[in-house]
């Protein structure tokens, strides 16, 4: 994308970071699985926190060392020292309609029409600059951050927090949104769920949680949410609560390291040494990975490609063939600004 007239006007420095993108139409490859180890892509060690892909289909990767943008055949890594990240711990990422809210460390930033913004405590009503995870629905943006949830829409509001609500525990790890609108989060103390101004909380003292360190919030399309824990997963539909652990799963241990759902309402559960699927019926141990390796995270991008990062690496896996887009445009940009 070309830097218009005014903008060369500016004292302001530009480096343009092009990525090319071959037109091609999109299709599956043959091989079901690309494997990257640390030395090969520019992605650190266990440090992958997020993926989101953009309309361009280029891929956005968090770690917490930078911000990295991958298209499926090059790779450019984003961070303090070349762009205008307020911090290289970048926690999560949301893409809604062509616009790009990074969370990091040390604030948010928005990226529309390659201008980027930062907000902070100190320049917004944001509570906190720790960005912990970004949800958007219906043109609001949720943000859920180390002192409190947020609404934004064209400006922040804390919604739910310690000193609005009065609630125990206002440090939300995790986020997301059910087909209700209702805000589901998750701390290390319990679950809250919001919606209108009405919370409510629910512990394993008060509900059917097993455990209160609530690490992932998963919505499916039949608006059943996935809550993975330290003890195991708990399955809330409507008022019912069904739970799943190594007892009736063929998980080998409850403390889940992250939850995903895939195209096909798929549910992907990864532990530190194992990944499961459940199909809506039946449970399957996935042999994506070798043995030894430890799992940090896995993660589903816009073309349903798992990345199961590992202590050795990160595996792309898709069992129709791992794919990315490339647009009908011959190049895509990302121009950051220092």
């Amino acid at each position: 994308m070309a830097v218009n007239s005014s903008t060369r006007k500016t004292t302001m420095r530009f480096f343009l970071i092009t990525i090319l993108i071959f037109p091609m139409i999109l299709s599956a490859q043959s091989e079901q699985k690309k494997l990257f180890t640390h030395s090969n892509p520019p992605i650190p060690e266990h440090n992958i926190t997020a993926i989101a892909t953009d309309i361009n289909g280029l891929n956005w990767i968090g770690t917490l060392e930078g911000l990295i943008c991958y298209n499926g055949r090059r790779w450019v890594t984003l961070n303090t020292k070349n762009s205008k990240l307020p911090s290289d711990k970048i926690l999560c990422i949301e893409i809604v309609d062509n616009v790009n809210y990074i969370g990091t460390t040390e604030g948010l930033v928005i990226i529309k029409n390659n201008n980027w913004e930062t907000y902070t405590s100190e320049n917004s009503a944001l509570p906190s600059n720790k960005i912990r995870q970004i949800k958007a629905s219906n043109n609001i943006v949720w943000i859920s951050t180390s002192a409190g949830l947020v609404k934004y829409k064209d400006d922040f509001e804390v919604v739910l927090s310690k000193l609005k609500n009065s609630i125990y525990d206002d440090d939300f790890i995790s986020l997301n949104i059910d087909n209700n609108e209702m805000i589901w989060l998750g701390t290390r103390t319990g679950l809250y769920n919001y919606k209108e101004s009405i919370w409510r909380a629910f512990t394993s003292q008060n509900s059917k949680l097993p455990n209160n360190h609530v690490w992932s919030i998963v919505v499916d399309a039949q608006n059943k949410k996935w809550i993975g824990t330290k003890n195991g997963i708990v399955v809330v539909a409507d008022e019912e609560w069904a739970l799943f652990n190594k007892k009736n799963t063929p998980l080998k241990t409850n403390v889940i390291k992250s939850i995903v759902c895939d195209d096909y309402d798929r549910i992907w559960v990864s532990t530190k040494s194992e990944i499961i699927s459940y199909d809506g019926e039946d449970w399957k141990k996935q042999k994506i990975k070798n043995k030894k390796e430890l799992i940090s995270r896995i993660f589903i991008d816009a073309f349903d490609n798992k990345w199961i990062c590992t202590s050795k690496g990160v595996t792309i896996y898709n069992s129709e063939g791992v794919e990315f887009k490339n647009n009908n445009t011959n190049e895509s940009s990302v121009v950051v600004s220092k």
